[in-house]
């Protein structure tokens, strides 16, 4: 199909040059295209909630794009996107709350273990992140995008200052506090698979 889904023999229809469309992909592309000619709220304080499609990210000055049903964030330039298992997300998170560098954090259906943070100012030179945390590379697909294996969501929604606020040195230093405050012998990062690049920028090939 478009989205690489795999069908049963007896669901295919030919006649088409371009593929053709899973029924998730229909229902996909119907409220993407609803969606994405909504702009965001008028106040500053407006919540993931609230945003739908391209043109409200677009708002913020996020690089984002719509390609069918999906939103694609570009990790290109300063925009960056870490990956960390979610115990630890969730204590680096709350920190940089404390902080007040409160990141956009992601839930992805092909990432169960992990919740991915974004940055808005990748640091000048590669940080020695732990073995269980790791960078997205390429693109990251946003909400209100549906992947085959359920939607991407918010866990922390963010607000139009997210990616200014908390910065690729913000999330390593939190890091770096959580661990180093962490119970001698307890190992806070379980060992685990590097997720591959598909999870997040696009389906499983």
């Amino acid at each position: 199909t478009l989205c690489g889904a795999l069908l049963d023999l007896d669901e295919i229809e030919t006649g088409c040059d371009q593929g053709t469309p899973c029924t998730m992909c229909l229902l996909n592309q119907v409220s993407a295209t609803t969606l994405a000619g909504q702009a965001p709220g008028s106040s500053p304080e407006a919540t993931g909630a609230e945003l739908s499609g391209a043109v409200a990210y677009q708002a913020w000055g996020w690089p984002v794009t719509q390609h069918h049903h999906q939103l694609r964030l570009s990790l290109r330039g300063d925009v960056s996107a870490i990956a960390i298992p979610i115990p630890l997300s969730t204590e680096v998170t709350q920190l940089l709350n404390t902080r007040y560098c409160a990141p956009a954090v992601l839930a992805h259906p092909y990432a169960p273990d992990h919740h991915i943070v974004l940055t808005g100012q990748r640091y000048a030179v590669g940080l020695p992140w732990p073995p269980s945390v790791h960078h997205v590379t390429g693109a990251l697909l946003l909400p209100p995008t549906i992947t085959p294996r359920g939607p991407i969501t918010w866990t922390q929604p963010p607000c139009q200052d997210s990616l200014r606020l908390s910065r690729e040195i913000d999330v390593f230093g939190a890091l770096r506090t959580v661990l180093s405050n962490s119970t001698p012998g307890e190992d806070p990062l379980p060992v685990s698979t590097r997720p591959p690049q598909s999870w997040f920028a696009g389906h499983p090939g």
